[in-house]
């Protein structure tokens, strides 16, 4: 069997052209230029084109899927946090200072000593409604306590 047919066949068993060239030792510009010569070729490779077209399109729809999944989570946290707040704020008229601190804890920090969850001035200008300190009950943010 000469190497054309023999790079044929390698080729229509699902070797790359990079697998052939090294095996015959040569470049795959002379291997794709050998194989050229068949119509077996061209066929073989038009099949290849569709199927990673198809390995492409799945690829996407799953990476779509995902994504989408992952912004539905956030989007029913999101949700859950606006209507646990609407319910604070139509039960009362003014938010409770648990609320209010719950809502802004990025902005307090714990001092051991008064245990106590104390507003950071660094965080900016504290507004009005926002306490200064509040107390921490025991079973209240545990994370705290250490």
């Amino acid at each position: 069997m000469d190497k054309k047919a023999k790079a044929l066949e390698l080729y229509l068993q699902g070797y790359k052209i990079i697998e052939i060239a090294k095996q015959f030792g040569i470049s795959q510009p002379a291997v794709t230029k050998m194989l050229k010569q068949f119509p077996e070729y061209h066929q073989e490779k038009e099949r290849r084109k569709k199927e990673n077209q198809e390995k492409a399109k799945q690829w996407r729809n799953e990476y779509k899927k995902q994504k989408r999944e992952q912004y539905d989570e956030e989007y029913e946290l999101v949700i859950k946090d606006h209507m646990q707040a609407a319910a604070a704020l139509s039960k009362k008229g003014r938010l409770s200072d648990d609320v209010l601190i719950k809502l802004c804890i990025l902005h307090y920090d714990y001092n051991k000593e008064k245990e106590r969850l104390v507003f950071n001035e660094s965080a900016g200008k504290r507004p009005m409604d926002l306490p200064r300190s509040v107390y921490i009950h025991k079973n209240v943010l545990r994370q705290f306590r250490i």
